[in-house]
């Protein structure tokens, strides 16, 4: 069993983008946890990666062991319209092999701590497609509060999906 001393976090490099692929393309094909249909590419999740930076409220994380990537957490604009800037989404993804192991609340309490230390991120938002239990337990112990529900906002595998807002002060 993998032990926390052998888990990294660090901002992610470019070089992790494959295992980042795969771990968001598993949750695109097999789950409802994202709303997004097609699998992305290598070429598009370059595009995505050039958005996030070291410093400001749009960072990536990733959790490593040796040269594996288990898991990423990332912030991403909130919304394209400029006054929500200081807002952000935040989301964690795991390799499926590896959840349950308190990998996720790891990065994800790390991405939220560097947000705090920003003063470019004032709220971070959650969207948790339900029923999803671990994903609303987590959101709640890093003290995301449940500000409401988008009902059956969205489509995916034949079926409506609701989903819960958590918002975070930052």
């Amino acid at each position: 069993m993998m032990k926390p001393k052998d888990i990294q976090l660090r901002p992610g490099r470019e070089s992790d983008l494959p295992d980042v692929l795969a771990i968001h393309n598993h949750y695109v094909l097999e789950t409802t946890v994202t709303f997004e249909m097609e699998e992305a590419t290598l070429e598009n999740r370059l595009e995505w990666f050039g958005k996030f930076d070291e410093t400001g409220p749009h960072r990536i994380l990733v959790a490593v062991s040796g040269d594996s990537v288990l898991g990423y957490a990332a912030s991403t604009p909130f919304h394209e319209r400029p006054a929500y800037a200081p807002s952000v989404m935040t989301s964690v993804y795991l390799h499926p092999d590896r959840t349950g192991l308190g990998i996720g609340e790891k990065l994800y309490r790390a991405l939220l701590d560097l947000l705090e230390k920003t003063e470019q991120a004032h709220r971070a938002y959650g969207l948790v497609v339900i029923p999803n239990p671990g994903s609303e337990r987590l959101h709640e112990k890093l003290g995301f509060r449940d500000t409401g529900l988008l009902n059956e906002a969205g489509y995916k595998f034949d079926a409506y999906h609701s989903v819960r807002i958590y918002e975070r002060s930052l």
